[in-house]
């Protein structure tokens, strides 16, 4: 049986918790149809993976063109960073919008805007919405995910869309040739480092990703990405090893760095890993406002921005006096505040600053993700400046 999260998934029935009032047992029995035909459906098109995300009640509000939002409970099925599979008792039309109400652990019920993609009949009032989101989500912002296991957003890459410079340090000259032919038919330029102080020197020269190996040269990995943070490196780190899952958790977990990838690699695996920060990190991580010049709200625009550039200097002066509550409130008000304002990036380095500091209790042990919010704010503009 399927296992459910959300309100009174324990009971033996779902009741009218949601619009479908199927018992739990009938949900379940749809629920897993539903995935075996989607196990039979290629995916080699899908753009983001889809996460199992079992929830018996969800909020959704539909907004009807010219009408009165309607609030409903519908069944969730999955999400992704780009959308979510719900079920619901009626057929809606393609292009209604829809705001979606998801639990976040640190920052309480969090509204995502989205529109019916497609809806398509299930069987009697059953009715399947394919939603998609205005802005891209962090599936892990609403459920847990194994940082050492399936972690990526994408599920498919494609060769032209990579675009950057990585900088790829500690790695033997046959590995540094295996990743050159990983890389073959993108744009992606690699820069081969062959100690700490050459790979900082091209990253300040402008890298989107350092890629490390712990094992080849002995690089002391939290060293080196302390060392990276001291010299005022933004830098995502990826770390590469061929230690076991106990290893690459304790590296994770005390040196911080953006993501570990397990050896051996394969093509497919360090292209998804490659697509989190030369694709959905470079996007996500924009400054400039994605908000329409038709929002209501874009009159409030321009003193955002300012009020962004002032949680910057905020968050340096916290920072120096290393003051983990008022950090902490300061990135929550962003993480809350900015994705409305058509700032989702910066939204997004803040709730992971949030997260960062709630599980290491220290700002310290936070800078390198305090950092990057910091940056983020300074750089923040309502609109594209001229060059």
């Amino acid at each position: 049986m399927a296992e459910f999260k959300g309100r009174d998934s324990t009971a033996q029935s779902v009741g009218r918790i949601n619009t479908l009032g199927l018992s739990i047992a009938d949900l379940a029995a749809l629920l897993k149809r539903l995935d075996e035909a989607d196990k039979a459906a290629s995916s080699k098109s899908r753009r983001f993976k889809r996460r199992q995300f079992r929830l018996a009640s969800l909020d959704m509000e539909v907004h009807h063109a010219g009408g009165v939002p309607t609030k409903l409970s519908v069944v969730c099925r999955n999400i992704s960073s780009g959308g979510a599979a719900l079920l619901h008792n009626s057929f809606l039309h393609v292009g209604t919008k829809v705001v979606l109400s998801f639990r976040n652990a640190t920052r309480g019920n969090v509204s995502v805007i989205g529109k019916v993609a497609h809806c398509s009949h299930v069987r009697a009032l059953v009715h399947q919405l394919g939603i998609k989101f205005e802005q891209p989500i962090k599936p892990a912002d609403f459920l847990q995910l194994d940082p050492l296991e399936d972690w990526f957003t994408l599920e498919n890459v494609k060769d032209e869309e990579m675009r950057g410079c990585i900088v790829l340090v500690g790695t033997s000259d046959m590995e540094g040739k295996l990743v050159q032919s990983f890389l073959k038919g993108t744009e992606v330029r690699l820069r081969c480092a062959p100690d700490q102080a050459t790979a900082f020197a091209h990253a300040s020269e402008g890298a989107d990703l350092i890629i490390a190996d712990p094992d080849q040269q002995k690089i002391e990995i939290d060293k080196f990405v302390r060392e990276a943070e001291a010299a005022g490196l933004s830098t995502p780190i990826l770390v590469v090893t061929a230690r076991g899952p106990d290893e690459r958790r304790k590296i994770l977990k005390e040196s911080n760095p953006a993501a570990v990838l397990a050896k051996p690699l394969t093509r497919d695996v360090f292209a998804r890993a490659l697509g989190e920060f030369l694709i959905v990190g470079r996007s996500s991580a924009s400054t400039v406002s994605s908000m329409k010049k038709t929002d209501d709200k874009i009159s409030l625009l321009p003193e955002f921005v300012r009020s962004l550039n002032a949680s910057a200097c905020d968050l340096r002066s916290l920072l120096e006096r290393n003051e983990l509550d008022a950090t902490q409130a300061i990135c929550s008000q962003i993480a809350s505040a900015a994705p409305p304002m058509g700032f989702a990036g910066i939204g997004a380095l803040a709730d992971q600053a949030v997260r960062t500091l709630t599980q290491t209790r220290s700002v310290e042990s936070s800078k390198a993700a305090l950092q990057r919010v910091i940056g983020a704010c300074e750089s923040a503009e309502a609109t594209r400046r001229a060059a």
